[in-house]
C-alpha cells in the first residue's frame, strides 16, 4: 500500500480528531468534528505508528476524563434545579452513590463483586433422580 505523506491539512485533521476524541472517547463525534470518515481514522491507525501512539494516548485521556466525572458526581455532587409550577424554586444538591461505588470498585479490589459458590448436598435418595423422565421419583 502506498503511504501518503503528511500534509498540513492532514496534520490539522489528525490534531482535531485527537483533541476531540481525548475529550469524550467517542469515535463518531470526533470524526465529525475533524470532518473525516471513520475509515480514514482506521487507515491512519494502520499506516502510522506515530498516529497510533497518539490515538492510544488520547484514548487514555478520555478514560481519565470519564473517571474524573464519575468521581465528581459521586464525591462532589451537583446542583439540580428545583422547579414547581414552571418556576425555579431553588436547587437541591445531589450525589451519585452508584458512581461512587463504581469508582471504589475500580480502585479497591476488596469492593469488587465476588463470585459466589454454592454447594448443595442432596439426600441419598435424590442421587440418580432425573426429573425429565416421566415417573421418575426420588
Amino acid at each position: 500500500m502506498k503511504r501518503q505523506l503528511a500534509t498540513p491539512k492532514k496534520n490539522a485533521r489528525q490534531a482535531s480528531f485527537l483533541a476531540e476524541f481525548a475529550r469524550h472517547g467517542n469515535i463518531t463525534l470526533a470524526c465529525q468534528h475533524a470532518t473525516i470518515h471513520r475509515s480514514t481514522l482506521y487507515r491512519w491507525k494502520e499506516n502510522s505508528d506515530t498516529f497510533l501512539v497518539q490515538y492510544n494516548q488520547a484514548c487514555e485521556e478520555a478514560k481519565d476524563a470519564i473517571r474524573a466525572e464519575i468521581f465528581r458526581r459521586g464525591h462532589d455532587g451537583w446542583d439540580e434545579p428545583l422547579v414547581s409550577g414552571g418556576k425555579l424554586m431553588g436547587t437541591v444538591h445531589r450525589y451519585s452513590d452508584t458512581l461512587l461505588i463504581f469508582h471504589a470498585k475500580m480502585l479497591m479490589p476488596e469492593y469488587r463483586d465476588k463470585s459466589a459458590t454454592v454447594n448443595v448436598v442432596l439426600p441419598k435418595e435424590y442421587v440418580g433422580f432425573d426429573p425429565s423422565r416421566e415417573g421418575s421419583e426420588p
